[in-house]
């Protein structure tokens, strides 16, 4: 069932379970908690839909390299940042969870194979339970070779068909009995006993408050908020940073144009690296470092996808158009994209073609081709998150952010290009980017943020060394634990949702 903090005076205030955050880590814990018998509190801190009062409260200040994730990359929003998220899902890597030589604080407290029956099940949740698993069975179902090359590894990422975790578990969140989701329902102070938190104040905009309470809390908030909510000052200091690493080491993907490429044979390469569309199902075909390569060169863990960039505007507006009219969503159409849209139809019948017989995503010939990149940065990251001496509205001080990319990050990004202009030498010709292989600042300015917020609440073994342990329960308190990207102790260059999801999975056995 859903509420509204504004509008409503709540009736149930404890619940066997109480998760802070309605984004796609707290819909999958609710959903999850909620089908074992579990009565489960859902505290949101935006609205239904987003709300520019809310998204303020995400209002930061800047302090190292321009990062558009701190504001755009963070959505207050029942649905969280699944509302705009592409949905794309890969696990990570076996290296990831593996200490990795000439790496420090590289790898998990865990290895992967702890994390695979979760993997599986999130697809579930998801909506990709009927996705195929197999690389090698999508490329013999279009009749096409399954290319693999000398140091880069090629493989397939999956996407869900409804990216938004609000609409795809609407009807349970709606409906289901055992489900109290609570809108504007910000939290701004987790009551403690010293050992174990006995509560959780919630305010929003309009100054209403209420107190909820449950024998186990669950933050399932951002990547950075984690670290923000955490950061918060309190009278007895702050017992889940013995370490002192709270809001340190945070990681980013950098995500950038590596190279421009001009394919030798434009068939063959649109057909290897085109978008996948087939039985209901988007695959991307990606790139990778494989392990020894990586070793070979001392590189961090790095990836990459073919850039395909339109600069056709209107083009751009008329494929979104046929897309919402493809999913029913005719709310979204106005008469002004219609009208846009026939003006384009010779294409648009060109790409339906392709989109339906040849099941491939359509590039017009004009496109502009570039290697983009997505490189993992280091587990000692000097990128951190601090707290400003100004207060947003519900009384929190706001957030300073300095991100930081490292010259061993560059240098990855340099020893990938290299690796794939001679390894695809026979498919395109691949043209390095000048400043980057001269090692130019001028670089930076083309390195953006992937909205994917990791690191800053590192999982460890010890409190000594990390803020949450293995089963993601906060050090120095024994009910409270975090479902977040930041425990992440390293992060490889896989989009973090699906592992966190994961992470929900095991969380929610752990605590039946």
């Amino acid at each position: 069932m859903i509420h509204d903090l504004i509008h409503e005076s709540p009736t149930l205030l404890a619940a066997d379970l109480c998760i802070v955050g309605a984004g796609a880590a707290g819909i999958t814990l609710a959903v999850e908690s909620a089908q074992k018998g579990k009565k489960v509190l859902v505290l949101e801190g935006g609205g239904a839909t987003r709300e520019d009062s809310s998204q303020s409260l995400y209002d930061s200040e800047i302090a190292g390299l321009p990062h558009r994730g701190i504001h755009t990359g963070r959505i207050r929003v029942k649905g969280g940042t699944t509302v705009r998220w592409g949905g794309q899902i890969l696990e990570l890597d076996a290296l990831d969870f593996t200490p990795r030589p000439g790496v420090p604080e590289s790898g998990w407290p865990f290895p992967k194979s702890t994390l695979t029956p979760f993997y599986e099940r999130a697809l579930s949740l998801e909506g990709l339970a009927k996705v195929e698993r197999s690389d090698a069975a999508v490329w013999q179902d279009l009749s096409l070779p399954f290319t693999q090359y000398d140091d880069l590894e090629a493989y397939l990422s999956r996407w869900c068909p409804e990216p938004n975790f609000a609409r795809l578990h609407h009807k349970t969140l709606a409906e289901h009995p055992n489900i109290h989701l609570w809108l504007h329902a910000s939290a701004v102070e987790l009551m403690t006993d010293g050992q174990a938190a006995t509560g959780l104040r919630c305010r929003t905009l309009t100054g209403k408050e209420a107190i909820f309470r449950a024998p186990h809390y669950i933050f399932a908030l951002g990547g950075i908020e984690s670290s923000r909510f955490f950061l918060q000052p309190r009278a007895e200091g702050l017992p889940w940073n013995r370490s002192g690493l709270l809001g340190q080491n945070f990681q980013d993907h950098i995500d950038c144009n590596a190279a421009a490429v001009e394919p030798l044979d434009p068939k063959r390469f649109h057909d290897t690296f085109d978008p996948i569309i087939t039985h209901g199902f988007k695959y991307l075909p990606k790139l990778r470092l494989l392990p020894q390569s990586q070793a070979a060169h001392g590189t961090l863990n790095i990836g990459s996808t073919m850039s395909f960039e339109d600069t056709g505007k209107v083009r751009g507006q008329a494929k979104s158009t046929v897309r919402n009219l493809i999913r029913a969503r005719f709310s979204e159409v106005t008469r002004d994209n219609l009208r846009h849209t026939a003006k384009h139809l010779p294409m648009l019948v060109h790409q339906a073609w392709r989109y339906k017989v040849q099941r491939r995503a359509y590039s017009p010939p004009e496109v502009r081709i570039f290697l983009r990149v997505h490189c993992e940065q280091e587990p000692t990251s000097r990128s951190r998150i601090t707290l400003t001496d100004q207060r947003d509205p519900l009384g929190l001080l706001r957030i300073r952010f300095d991100w930081q990319i490292s010259e061993r990050e560059l240098d990855t990004i340099r020893q990938y290009v290299l690796v794939a202009q001679r390894v695809l030498a026979n498919v395109a010709r691949i043209i390095p980017n000048e400043d980057l292989m001269s090692g130019s600042p001028n670089f930076l300015a083309r390195c953006d943020d992937s909205n994917h917020h990791m690191g800053g609440m590192r999982m460890s073994t010890s409190d000594a060394t990390g803020i949450v342990d293995t089963d993601l329960r906060l050090y120095g308190l024994t009910n409270t634990y975090i479902c977040s990207s930041a425990v992440f102790p390293s992060s490889g260059f896989s989009n973090p949702t699906h592992t966190v999801l994961a992470l929900a999975l095991r969380l929610s056995d752990h605590l039946k």
